[in-house]
């Protein structure tokens, strides 16, 4: 496994840095989507409440329909979150380092941004629950935004953890759910069959993702019907375009495609992480997503360098309280992270590692 080397890719980028699917959609939905094409209407306006696209999801999900709202991938509907429950001069609550969106959209909506700093042991990541739960209570924040998995670090949050927070949040929950078909559970099994879903809890979900429909933007949240009725007062009418219904309801009839690509991404995510654990200097933290964060030995100007020699496109996450340099890599098909893997193996045999650490 990983034996290809970096010049079998040429000039062509590799892209490991937006946490996109590497594989595409199989022949049988392209030709589904290829007559939708065809025959969608496209002079008339889509379905606004994305009706069909709703139940095929509920029936993915164990859920009742009604629970669930579509939007123009997972973005806009964070936008309409935020349009909804962020009060002027609020506070919203999110862990460091976390996706990126939360900051950005906190400065957008005049937002008090405050963070909760994940801990970094060894080859470990972990959250200090008790102190999130205080500062919940400390702060009374607007919005509360986990995402789980954790982006950049690929922490999954404990169910029991999860269910705290929305028994104690004095306001909405948002438990963004975006890598979660690559982790072992999802908080809406926890709450599925249950006749009430907690009033202030907020599962956001895409099918960008695992499901491969990056370039579609599709995304949904399951959530009660208080907040959904506040959501749809701010929703655009039509904020899923008709293609894009009628792909995600394609889509989802392949599931078994869903999880065979899955699991090999989780494959081959495993098995890249122990082999840069055999590399001097190197550290890759476990993860329950599609993506694994690195910590290296180079300088990030070092590492950059390194890899733009290649044309392998990598995140740079921020870490606050750390001088040491972290990378996030997607995972890709396994000769791409093969390429990498050569790369970095070659350079540890070029310069010795004392060297690198200082380069």
């Amino acid at each position: 496994m990983f034996s290809s080397s970096p010049k079998d890719f040429g000039k062509t980028p590799l892209l490991l840095d937006k946490n996109e699917n590497p594989f595409s959609l199989p022949p049988s939905p392209r030709e589904e989507l290829r007559q939708v094409l065809c025959q969608t209407a496209l002079n008339r306006y889509p379905d606004g409440p994305s009706t069909r696209l709703r139940t095929r999801l509920a029936d993915y999900l164990g859920v009742d329909p009604s629970r669930i709202m579509a939007g123009n991938g997972g973005d806009e509907l964070l936008y309409l979150l935020f349009i909804a429950f962020a009060k002027p001069g609020g506070t919203v609550l999110t862990l460091e380092p976390s996706f990126s969106e939360y900051r950005h959209l906190s400065k957008i909506f005049r937002q008090e941004q405050r963070t909760l700093a994940l801990r970094f042991d060894g080859s470990s990541v972990s959250l200090d629950e008790e102190a999130f739960i205080d500062a919940m209570a400390l702060l009374s924040p607007s919005l509360i935004l986990l995402d789980s998995p954790n982006n950049p670090t690929g922490l999954s949050l404990s169910e029991t953890f999860l269910q705290r927070v929305v028994d104690l949040a004095p306001c909405p929950v948002v438990v963004d759910e975006a890598y979660v078909e690559f982790a072992d559970r999802s908080l809406v099994d926890r709450y599925r069959k249950e006749e009430h879903w907690p009033s202030n809890l907020v599962v956001l979900r895409t099918l960008s993702k695992a499901w491969g429909l990056a370039g579609l933007r599709l995304g949904y949240v399951v959530a009660g019907e208080e907040i959904l009725s506040s959501l749809e007062a701010v929703r655009p009418p039509y904020n899923v375009n008709a293609l894009s219904q009628e792909a995600g309801q394609i889509v989802l009839g392949y599931r078994e495609w869903m999880e065979s690509r899955v699991f090999s991404l989780r494959y081959i995510r495993d098995h890249f992480i122990q082999e840069v654990n055999r590399l001097d200097g190197w550290t890759a933290y476990g993860s329950s997503s599609n993506f694994v964060l690195l910590q290296s030995p180079l300088s990030r100007e070092a590492l950059e360098a390194l890899l733009d020699s290649e044309k392998i496109c990598v995140k740079f996450p921020e870490i606050p309280s750390s001088e040491n340099t972290f990378v996030r890599v997607t995972i890709g098909k396994e000769e791409e992270m093969g390429s990498l893997l050569s790369l970095l193996r070659s350079y540890e045999e070029i310069v010795p590692l004392s060297t690198a650490a200082q380069a």
